[in-house]
Parts: structure tokens; C-alpha cells; sequence
């Protein structure tokens, strides 16, 4: 399988999923055609309704993207009940596609394809029972033939025992789950992650007290066998402190002036000084659209002489002396 793509920038398609067009849901995804010189995915067929309807095939360039939630079309419902049932040349495969190893004993079938978005070519596939109670993801590299529902594979025996097992999204989600919340020190960070498994890969986003916290948890649940990728998007109080800090001291409306941010897990307070009401705006404005920002807090008081932030602000905000350190405290000064 090739490195420069990650797992999770490739489209999946699994067999039976949702089909979604532009302008909203229309069938089920019932095969796939690749053509067997180029490992190439050239068209979908698209079943219409579970049961009784046609089945017609779409080009790949039609795919958008496509996961374990669905595939998305960039057509219309229209265009797919207009499209020629005629069969488009090339290798079938569906979930009742067999998986054989070249000379050597296992079999299995297909459960779904992996392929590179740019092109349509085979990145992976995952067989269903090649090694008994396992399904295992197989690169490209030990396809041999695609031919019509039938794929041939070669693979020494070591290298498929020796394969992790392919689990499903929602195994893993309980196991990821039960790692982090057995943190006790991120316990009063959980209410700002988001922890999501989508086709084998973890996806971490939110907010998060620290960036080194956000390491923690990534480190924790690297060890979760089956976990294919991690997409780690948690933003750290720290650096989102020091990045918005950084934006406000260089938007026009309100540089230099005496402005201290705090977040805590993504909501922001804003305290100190500026000369009017209309840089109290845009600073909430500017605070508001920064990614990683939940909320916004405005404790900034309007004053014109406004020269000085206080290192130390309170927790109410404003100019008030100094009272109680703050945390993650930057200035735009």
C-alpha cells in the first residue's frame, strides 16, 4: 500500500452503504468495477431502493468521497434514475466477491475496496474470514488478478498471521474510549474532546488543556490494535493562547493594543483595554472565526486612555488591580 497517501485521505466503499447525491439520499452502493489491467476503480453500480429496484453504474469521477457513513455523489437524484443500466466493462466486485490466495490454502470474501481518490487505483481491500474469525486488510501489493467477483492474492502464510486484524469502528471506539477515561488527569478535559473512529482511523478533535496533554492522549491509545491512522486535531489551551494572541496583535483593528487572552478547553476570555466600542467588536469578532475557539467571553473594557494590561487580571476582567495569577495568559503587547 502506498505511503504517500494516509488512510484516512482515501475513499472507502463499503457494500451496502448510503448512497447521497447533491441534492440528497438515492440507494445503496452494490459493486464496484475496476479494470483489472490497471487496478483502476472505473465505475460504481448503484442499487435503487433495497429490494426491487435497478441497479445502474455511475463513473468514478462522480465520487466525491466515500467512507464507512457513505458515498457522495457530486450528481443529482435525476442523474442516477436516468443512468443506463448497461454493464460497464471491466472486473465486478462485490460482498459476495471471493478472496483467494495463489497456491495456498484460506479463502474468503470481500468486505470492502480502499482506493486513491486522485485516480481510482486500488489502495487496499479488506477479506472477510481469509484467516478463520479474522477479517484482514490487505495492500495492494498481494493483489495478483481482480476479475469479475473473484480476487486472487499472494501472501506468505508468516506475513498474513502476522497481519493485525481488521476490527470494526465501534470495538474500537469502546476500547479508545475506555483508555482515555481511564486518565484520571484528563478527566477535567473530556467535556472538550470529541473521540471518533471512522473507517479504522481515530480522529481526536476538540479542545484540550495543553498541547503536551493532547500528546498524552495519542500516545495512550497508539497501542489500540486495528487503529489504522490517528488524526490528532486537538488544539492546546496554550497554543491556542499564544496563536490568537499572535492574530490580534496583527489585525490592523487591534494591534497594540493591551488585549489578554485566556481559554480554558476552547472558550476565550478576552480582558483588559481598548479605546472604543468598535475595537471591543472586532476583537470578539477576530476571537470568534479563530479555529479552535468554542466561545468568547468579552471582558474588555472600553477606555481611551487604555495604555496598560495588568500581567495578573481578575477573573471578572477589566482594569481592576491584579489579584490571582492567570492561566495560559497571552497579551497582544
Amino acid at each position: 500500500m502506498s505511503k504517500a497517501t494516509p488512510i484516512s485521505e482515501l475513499q472507502k466503499f463499503h457494500f451496502g452503504s448510503k448512497i447521497f447525491c447533491s441534492d440528497g439520499e438515492e440507494g445503496i452502493l452494490a459493486h464496484v468495477i475496476f479494470d483489472p489491467g490497471t487496478c483502476c476503480m472505473t465505475h460504481i453500480g448503484v442499487k435503487q431502493g433495497r429490494f426491487f429496484g435497478k441497479t445502474v453504474e455511475l463513473p468514478f469521477d462522480a465520487v466525491v468521497s466515500a467512507t464507512g457513513e457513505g458515498v457522495t455523489l457530486s450528481v443529482k437524484r435525476a442523474d442516477v434514475v436516468a443512468a443506463p443500466t448497461t454493464r460497464a466493462n471491466g472486473a465486478l466486485l462485490d460482498s459476495k466477491t471471493i478472496v483467494d490466495r495463489a497456491q495456498a490454502p484460506g479463502k474468503g470474501t470481500l468486505k470492502l475496496v480502499g482506493v486513491h481518490p486522485e485516480n481510482g487505483e486500488l489502495a487496499y481491500l479488506v477479506a472477510h474470514h481469509l484467516r478463520p474469525g479474522h477479517d484482514a486488510l490487505l495492500g495492494e501489493e498481494f493483489v495478483s488478478t481482480l476479475e469479475n467477483e473473484h480476487v486472487t492474492i499472494s501472501i506468505p502464510d508468516e506475513t498474513l498471521n502476522s497481519l493485525p486484524p481488521y476490527r470494526h469502528d465501534n470495538v474500537l471506539q469502546q476500547e479508545v474510549e475506555a483508555i482515555v477515561y481511564d486518565l484520571t488527569p484528563l478527566h477535567i478535559d473530556l467535556g472538550g474532546i470529541t473521540m471518533r473512529v471512522l473507517d479504522g482511523v481515530l480522529y481526536l478533535d476538540g479542545n484540550i488543556s495543553s498541547a503536551l496533554r493532547a500528546d498524552i492522549v495519542q500516545d495512550q491509545v497508539s497501542g489500540v490494535e486495528g487503529l489504522l491512522e490517528i488524526k490528532n486535531n486537538l488544539v492546546g489551551d496554550d497554543k491556542l493562547a499564544a496563536d490568537l494572541a499572535m492574530a490580534l496583535g496583527n489585525d490592523p483593528r487591534t494591534r497594540e493594543l493591551p488585549i489578554g487572552v485566556y481559554p480554558r478547553l476552547g472558550v476565550v476570555r478576552l480582558s483588559g483595554a481598548v479605546h472604543n466600542n468598535q475595537q471591543k467588536a472586532a476583537a470578539e469578532e477576530i476571537a470568534r472565526n479563530f479555529p479552535g475557539v468554542r466561545a468568547v467571553i468579552n471582558d474588555l473594557v472600553v477606555d481611551p486612555k487604555a495604555a496598560l494590561l495588568h500581567v495578573m487580571s481578575p477573573a471578572e476582567g477589566g482594569q481592576a488591580e491584579d489579584k490571582v495569577p492567570g492561566k495560559y495568559v497571552r497579551h497582544t503587547k
